[in-house]
């Protein structure tokens, strides 16, 4: 039992979603920049978009590989996806126009308030074996 909880402990340090300035760095500094740029007219709103969903997949993806949160396994790729659509908008590969992309920003951020779930259910961290 003394394992499991030093092995949760040093996860726990690890966990950039657990402390606040690595959580203002890698979430909320995206969003706050993607939503004052979005402002901007035509693709530059879109490839801001692109930009702090890609940067908020790598701060998830590298904390998941840094202390294995699951909740961050699961909205990585998700904001990852998110990223490639914008981008792939960006570029002018296809348009969304502002609906398609008010509502692919809820379905990113929904899906990743309900990788939340899983945390409630088996814990916050994956155990590694």
């Amino acid at each position: 039992m003394n394992d499991e909880k030093a092995g949760r402990g040093a996860a726990m340090t690890k966990d950039w979603a657990a402390n606040p300035l690595p959580t203002m760095l890698w979430w909320v500094a995206p969003i706050v920049f993607a939503v004052a740029v979005s402002s901007l007219a035509g693709r530059f709103g879109v490839a801001a978009w692109s930009l702090a969903l890609a940067w908020m997949a790598a701060g998830c993806l590298l904390n998941a590989a840094r202390c294995h949160r699951r909740h961050c396994y699961l909205s990585g790729p998700v904001l990852l996806a998110g990223a490639v659509v914008f981008g792939l908008e960006a570029l002018g590969v296809f348009s969304l126009g502002s609906t398609g992309n008010i509502a692919l920003l809820w379905c990113a951020f929904g899906l990743v308030l309900l990788s939340w779930i899983p945390e409630r259910i088996w814990g916050k961290y994956v155990r590694r074996t």
